[in-house]
């Protein structure tokens, strides 16, 4: 059965390293995901209005979450087939700064 394991970068550069890491580890390119994280200002109107509701609830007030919003920083995802895949990815994002998603 396949598992996905989803680990946190703050740094893109560090997830980008992590994902060679894991190609050259044997993973094949169709399994690993990069996403880097949206760093900016909200699409449209709406998303706005709800980003600045959330804005207010979060911790901090809402300069805390635009703070937050506009760090750098990427997620990784990497589907692996079973326990030693799972173990070893989670080992190489280790190396690079990973914290669980």
């Amino acid at each position: 059965m396949t598992t996905t394991v989803h680990r946190n970068f703050k740094q893109v550069a560090d997830a980008e390293s992590a994902r060679s890491a894991l190609l050259a580890g044997g993973f094949s390119a169709s399994s690993v995901t990069l996403n880097a994280h949206t760093i900016g200002d909200s699409p449209d109107l709406v998303a706005g209005a709800v980003e600045s509701i959330i804005d207010q609830l979060t911790p901090g007030g809402e300069g805390a979450a635009v703070r937050a919003r506009h760090q750098e920083g990427a997620l990784l995802s990497v589907d692996t087939d079973d326990d030693d895949q799972r173990q070893q990815a989670d080992a190489i994002m280790q190396r690079f700064g990973a914290v669980e998603a």
